[in-house]
């Protein structure tokens, strides 16, 4: 029951087919699917990964940059005498 849900939310979700049409399909054309699904779902995975890896890998060899460091101008105010 549990994977028969997962199977209706990719169908219905991310394949925009109505649950009508996962009914009519045999249940061996549905197993394929699913693999083929998950398998993508693998391989983008691993396409995102090595990217992480690699922009990682190009901020360490980039070393330490740091953003320039400012320091707030000091000046005095003047001293105001109040009348009485």
């Amino acid at each position: 029951m549990e994977n028969w849900n997962k199977i209706e939310y990719i169908f219905v979700f991310k394949a925009h087919c109505p649950p009508s049409e996962l009914e009519r399909l045999e249940w061996y054309r549905i197993h394929y699917l699913l693999k083929e699904y998950e398998e993508d779902i693998k391989r983008q995975n691993d396409e995102v990964d090595k990217q992480n890896k690699d922009i990682e890998k190009q901020n360490k060899s980039m070393g330490n940059i740091s953003a320039p460091k400012f320091e707030t101008p000091k000046f005095q105010t003047p001293k105001i005498n109040y009348p009485k």
